[in-house]
């Protein structure tokens, strides 16, 4: 009965300090799910759209989701029409765990993630619904200048 006890104690003991030293590793993973995806700094370069190759963003209210190469680490940007001569420009990788958020199913609806239906507006990339597990916040944006009488929007990458 002896050898059962001390067994059941070393086994206690040694399971005990197996979790008290795998804690600082487990609170590391579930904190890094907790952590917000962001871009890099802008590099200075910039980047041109020709607009008027996206019949999506002929009018207002318009939204694309496109690879513009040398921007958001050559992952795909949200390209939003505001009004005539303004547009706003913002990554599709959800601050979440970096899965990229869908485009609007239909016009005038959000973007939506597929990993936790985090929602964010098609217009500005803010978020609007938390993702269902953790948080997220609003997409990074991409300072844009559009030229109307060229239809050329600068992108600062």
């Amino acid at each position: 009965m002896k050898n059962n006890s001390r067994r059941d104690f070393l086994r206690t003991a040694t399971t005990s300090v197996g979790l008290v030293l795998s804690a600082p590793v487990i609170v590391a993973i579930l904190s890094s799910c907790e952590e917000n995806e962001t871009t890099a700094p802008p590099t200075g370069k910039k980047v041109v759209v020709d607009i008027s190759t996206f019949t999506e963003l002929s009018a207002p209210g318009g939204i694309v989701s496109t690879v513009v190469t040398g921007l958001n680490a050559d992952n795909r940007v949200f390209i939003s029409r505001v009004s005539d001569t303004e547009f706003v420009v913002f990554s599709t990788i959800c601050t979440h765990q970096g899965c990229e958020v869908g485009s609007p199913a239909m016009s005038g609806m959000h973007c939506v993630c597929p990993c936790h239906n985090a929602m964010y507006s098609h217009v500005d990339g803010k978020i609007l619904r938390q993702p269902s597990s953790g948080s997220a916040t609003d997409l990074p944006k991409f300072v844009s200048e559009f030229n109307s009488s060229t239809n050329i929007l600068t992108i600062s990458a």
